[in-house]
C-alpha cells in the first residue's frame, strides 16, 4: 500500500484532533474530549507501525501537549462528576478540584490557540514510508505480542498491567485502521477472538480511571482540606482503594489468559 493511502489516514485523524480542539473551548464536552484523545491514539498506533520501517517517524511534540492537556481536563471531569453525590460532606475540596479544572481548562485553550494541528500533520505526512507491506504488519504485531509475553512472566504489579494495556491498544487500533480505513488485506492470523482483546482492553482502561481517580486523594490535598472534611475524604480513600484492588485482581486473572491467546509465527 503506497504513502498516498497512507497519508489519507494520518489527515483522517488529523482533522478529527482539529476539528474537535476548535470546538472544544465552547464548552469542554466531555465526548469531545474523548474523541480527539481516541483519534489521537489511533493516529499514534499508526505511527508506531510505520516506525518499523521508519523508525525516526515520531508524533510531534505540539500533538502530544495537546493529548496531555485534554486528559488532564478529562480526568479533573471524571472525578468531580464520580464525587458529586458527596458534595455535602466535603465541598471545600469539591471546591479545590473545581478550581484545578478550571486553571486545566485554561491551559488547555492557550494550547488549542498555540499548536497547528495542520502543520504537525503535514511532518507526519512527510516523514511515512513510501509503501506499507505485509513484513510491516507481521513484524509490529509479532513484537507486540512478544512483548505482551515478556511482561506475562514479571506480572505481579500494575505497572506490568498498563503496559499491557498499552500493547493491546496498539493491536485493537492497528487491525481496526487497516481494516476500516484502509481495507489493507491482512489475516491476523495471530489471534481470532477480537470482542475478548476488546473487553479485555476496556477492563484494564476502567483500572487505569480508577488509578488516576485515586491520585486525587494525595497527602498534599488531603492536608489542604478543611480538619472536618478529612475523616469523609480519607474514608472515600479507602473505598476507591478497595474497589482498585478487587479491580486488579480481576484484571491480572484475565491477563494472565493472554499467554495462550497468541499465536506467533516464526520471523
Amino acid at each position: 500500500m503506497k504513502k498516498q493511502k497512507l497519508a489519507k489516514v494520518v489527515r483522517s485523524y488529523g482533522r478529527v484532533i482539529a476539528d474537535n480542539s476548535r470546538k472544544i473551548p465552547g464548552g469542554f464536552d466531555v465526548d469531545l474530549i474523548h474523541d480527539l484523545r481516541v483519534a489521537y491514539k489511533k493516529l499514534r498506533a499508526f505511527i508506531r507501525l510505520m516506525q518499523e520501517e521508519e523508525r525516526k517517524l515520531e508524533m510531534p511534540e505540539d500533538i502530544k501537549l495537546l493529548y496531555r492537556s485534554c486528559g488532564t481536563v478529562r480526568d479533573l471531569q471524571l472525578v468531580i462528576e464520580r464525587l458529586k453525590d458527596s458534595r455535602e460532606l466535603i465541598p471545600h475540596f469539591l471546591k479545590g478540584l473545581h478550581h484545578e479544572l478550571f486553571t486545566a481548562k485554561e491551559l488547555l485553550v492557550m494550547h488549542i490557540e498555540d499548536i497547528s494541528v495542520r502543520k504537525a500533520v503535514k511532518e507526519i505526512v512527510e516523514g511515512l514510508p513510501v509503501e506499507l507491506t505485509g513484513d510491516m504488519v507481521r513484524h509490529f504485531i509479532q513484537r507486540k505480542v512478544a512483548t505482551i509475553h515478556v511482561l506475562l512472566l514479571a506480572l505481579e504489579h500494575e505497572e506490568e498491567l498498563h503496559a499491557i494495556r498499552k500493547a493491546l491498544k496498539d493491536l485493537v487500533y492497528v487491525k481496526k485502521i487497516l481494516s476500516e480505513d484502509l481495507g489493507f488485506d491482512y489475516p491476523f492470523s495471530e489471534w481470532t477472538d477480537d470482542e475478548k482483546l476488546e473487553k479485555l482492553n476496556t477492563q484494564l482502561g476502567d483500572l487505569n480511571d480508577q488509578h488516576i481517580a485515586l491520585s486525587f486523594f494525595d497527602t498534599k490535598r488531603i492536608a489542604e482540606a478543611p480538619a472536618e472534611e478529612q475523616p469523609a475524604i480519607q474514608v472515600l480513600q479507602r473505598q476507591w482503594e478497595t474497589e482498585k484492588n478487587e479491580m486488579m485482581l480481576a484484571a491480572m486473572q484475565k491477563v494472565r489468559g493472554l499467554g495462550n491467546f497468541f499465536r506467533l509465527q516464526p520471523l
